[in-house]
C-alpha cells in the first residue's frame, strides 16, 4: 500500500498522475487490441456499456470530492474540474445557460497519440458519447449528451482551430 501520507503534497501528485497516463494507456491498448482481434465486438452494446459504467462510476467516486451545495450546470463543471478529463486534456468549459455546458477539448491527447501511432484518428464518438452520458447522468439523472463533433467529424466553421471534439450537456 501507498505510504501517501509521508508523502509531500508534490510526490503524491506526481505518483498519482503517472498512474492516471499509466491506466490511460493501458485502456487505449486494451481498446486496440479489441479492434485487432475481435473487432466485431466493438460496436456491440456490452462493450459500449463499459464506457457508459466508467462514466458513472467515475462520477460516483468523485462525489465524495464536490461540495455538495453546487447546483445546477455549475455543479457538472465542478465534477469536470476534479474528473479524468481535467487530469489529461486542455478542456474548454463553457456555461451557455443555467441549463447547458458545452465542453471541448483542445489538442485531444488520444488524437495525438493516435497520430504517433500511424492513425489518422482515434475514433472516439459513440465511446465518449456514452461516457459522458454515464458520467452526467450520474450527477443528474435527466442530462442529455450531445455530440456536436468528434473525428473524424468535420469541425463547425465557427469553432476553434485546436478543438478535438465538441459536446454540448443540458440538464
Amino acid at each position: 500500500m501507498l505510504e501517501i501520507q509521508d508523502w509531500s503534497k508534490e510526490q503524491v501528485h506526481a505518483v498519482m498522475q503517472e498512474l492516471l497516463y499509466s491506466f490511460n494507456y493501458m485502456w487505449f491498448l486494451m481498446e486496440q487490441w479489441i479492434k485487432q482481434n475481435c473487432p466485431e465486438k466493438i460496436e456491440t452494446p456490452e462493450f459500449q456499456n463499459l464506457a457508459q459504467t466508467f462514466g458513472a462510476y467515475e462520477a460516483k467516486r468523485l462525489e465524495k470530492t464536490v461540495d455538495p451545495d453546487i447546483r445546477g450546470v455549475d455543479r457538472l463543471i465542478a465534477f469536470l474540474k476534479h474528473s479524468h478529463w481535467s487530469a489529461f486534456e486542455d478542456l474548454e468549459l463553457t456555461k451557455l445557460s443555467d441549463k447547458q455546458l458545452r465542453m471541448r477539448t483542445r489538442n485531444c491527447t488520444a488524437q495525438r497519440a493516435a497520430q504517433k501511432w500511424g492513425m489518422d484518428y482515434y475514433d472516439c464518438g459513440q465511446a465518449g458519447l456514452r461516457l459522458r452520458s454515464g458520467f452526467f447522468t450520474r450527477i443528474y439523472p435527466g442530462a442529455e449528451v450531445r455530440r456536436v463533433f468528434t473525428p473524424p467529424d468535420e469541425k463547425p466553421a465557427d469553432g476553434p482551430v485546436a478543438a478535438s471534439c465538441e459536446w454540448v450537456i443540458s440538464i
